[in-house]
């Protein structure tokens, strides 16, 4: 099968987006399909970067231009290269532009809409669902597409509240790599990001937004100080400049470590016992943290967390909001602790309690690496192969 995963954004960039595209594309192309990953900008800076897999990468222009050149570079790429099916990762620009290419052999699309694309919070001005002209065009995208996937219940109901179909809407979750965590480590991530004398590590991944609630877990930890004086808390992510400022209100400057990006090692790997597998700075953090926290605020500030899911394959008890998306991967006491959103209090108790008691947090480390099994790449991969054989048959008359 000739496939096409269209996106905005790629590796280097780390986001949840695009590591489900490069996990994608890396089992297609291990299952023996044409497969390439079309559309992200850095066509000239980032043209040494290996994945595998063909990455046709465009200049890009911003402006109001954008759009028009967006969808001459998608006609040319299919009358070069040609596609069986397009998978559009978001509904705008991606499933847009598809929806507007026009003239030629019809392709059928599949959209898988990542959040910000489907969401209107306007309490905390967030989602593109906001502004009127870009929600006309996810809705074109939404009608455009044979299926729409969801990775939650709560981007399924995005979807529909956003104008798509719920007929055409099938659930794929989002997936895991977990040979990430099952090789030996050649670094020591403590002294990478300047810890000393192994203190307990409480451990939270995610780009800042104020959705996210990093803010509500600093706020936590003069609470979790009291009785774990040696916890420190590591936030890896970028825009961290809002949480700079919440850290030197509290005085927390040596309790609470703010990385910044860490760079997205282990995409090149053959194997998990390679250079780049052996120096993969973030999954060494996630196995050498002693419990991982998911604090977003709101019903719609998780999709499927690509980060939880990556600690429940690492064997970590973790604390997350009562939250969908949260909910759909955390069974509260068995793999992890659930807990009310925006509550700073509720968020110490649970993670001291996780500290406090060596088995409850062997416990629903296990528990939530059996769990995440089921998540595997392969798994999921398939999944969408079968969505892209119904999306052509859909599309035929």
């Amino acid at each position: 099968m000739n496939i096409v995963l269209y996106t905005n954004s790629f590796l280097p960039s780390v986001g949840g987006k695009e590591i489900v595209v490069h996990y994608l594309a890396r089992e297609f192309h291990r299952m023996g399909h044409r497969v390439r990953v079309l559309g992200p900008s850095g066509w000239f800076k980032n043209r040494r970067l290996k994945f595998g897999y063909p990455v046709h990468r465009w200049p890009t222009l911003r402006g109001f231009m954008n759009e028009v050149v967006l969808s001459w570079q998608l006609r040319m790429d299919l009358i070069i290269f040609g596609a069986d099916v397009i998978h559009a990762h978001n509904t705008y620009p991606c499933g847009y532009t598809v929806s507007k290419i026009g003239k030629g052999k019809p392709v059928p699309l599949v959209v898988t809409p990542h959040g910000t694309d489907i969401r209107r919070i306007p309490e905390i001005n967030f989602g593109m669902l906001l502004d009127p002209e870009k929600a006309f065009k996810v809705k074109a995208a939404l009608d455009k597409a044979q299926i729409l996937t969801a990775i939650s219940e709560s981007i399924r109901k995005s979807i529909v509240e956003a104008g798509g179909d719920e007929d055409k809407i099938i659930d794929i979750p989002n997936g895991i790599d977990l040979e990430r965590f099952q090789c030996g480590m050649n670094l020591n991530p403590m002294e990478r990001i300047g810890l000393r004398n192994s203190p307990r590590m409480i451990l939270s991944v995610g780009n800042y937004r104020p959705i996210k609630g990093q803010e509500i877990l600093i706020q936590a930890m003069p609470f979790i100080l009291n009785s774990h004086p040696d916890a420190r808390l590591v936030i890896v992510g970028r825009n961290q400049e809002p949480l700079k400022q919440a850290v030197s209100a509290l005085k927390l400057e040596d309790k609470v470590i703010l990385t910044g990006p860490i760079p997205f090692q282990n995409f090149g790997r053959k194997s998990s016992n390679d250079a780049a597998g052996r120096d993969d700075l973030l999954a060494a953090l996630y196995r050498a943290s002693d419990v991982y926290v998911s604090a977003s605020l709101d019903e719609g500030a998780e999709g499927l967390s690509l980060a939880l899911l990556d600690a429940m394959g690492a064997g970590k008890a973790v604390v997350a909001t009562d939250i969908s998306g949260n909910r759909e991967l955390v069974r509260h006491q068995r793999t992890g602790l659930l807990i009310p959103p925006g509550d700073s209090a509720a968020i110490a108790e649970a993670i001291a309690a996780v500290l406090d008691h060596r088995v409850l947090q062997e416990k629903l480390g296990e528990n939530a690496r059996m769990a995440a099994e089921g998540y595997s790449w392969e798994n999921i991969a398939k999944q969408y192969l079968s969505v892209y054989r119904c999306a052509e048959r859909l599309l035929k008359p």
